[in-house]
């Protein structure tokens, strides 16, 4: 179950006021940002060319990540994902902002609703991404979904991730307390 960190100090009212004022600038800081990233990634052509060939067959044991560029100073990864039929990542929300952008093949998106005071997901649509489809994402689990490949060839995507990329192995996927039936 995630729980919030409890503080030695009792938060006063105006501690109360900084702390919402910072939740709703990053807020509209992270939103800014992914608008700006969809908005590139739509105009973005070609960006499949950059993945050798031998590399867009996948693995048959899970979907394969290929670091396409980590930037110098930690700030955000570029990844090529590619999905087998019937490979799918876990049900997850993020540990930092998120984009991408379907360049081969079709996706399946499962969504989530998280409840905070129920800490318990439920089901809230499926979505097929197709060639040129973006989706972005904030931290947190209020954007939870599963992701997949649901067809019968190999699906291609590019993510970009506002982490290191010597972290991009366990600093994507904020996973949510479990489930029944997970």
């Amino acid at each position: 179950m995630l729980t919030a960190i409890q503080p030695a100090i009792v938060p006063n009212v105006p501690l109360q006021a900084l702390s919402s004022a910072i939740d709703q600038i990053e807020q509209a800081a992270a939103s800014a940002l992914m608008l700006k990233m969809a908005a590139y990634l739509r105009q973005t052509d070609n960006l499949l060319d950059a993945l050798p060939p031998g590399l867009r067959a996948g693995s048959p044991d899970n979907y394969c990540r290929h670091v396409a560029y980590a930037d110098p100073c930690g700030r955000f990864t570029i990844v090529y994902l590619v999905w087998r039929p019937g490979q799918h990542s876990p049900v997850h929300g993020h540990k930092t902002w998120c984009a991408y952008r379907v360049l081969q093949g079709e996706m399946s998106e499962t969504l989530y609703a998280w409840n905070p005071v129920t800490q318990a997901l439920s089901p809230n649509g499926q979505i097929t991404r197709r060639p040129g489809d973006i989706f972005t994402a904030a931290p947190g689990l209020r954007q939870t979904h599963r992701l997949g490949n649901d067809g019968d060839s190999v699906a291609i995507s590019l993510h970009i991730y506002g982490v290191a990329g010597d972290n991009i192995s366990t600093g994507v996927n904020l996973l949510p307390p479990s489930q029944p039936g997970q």
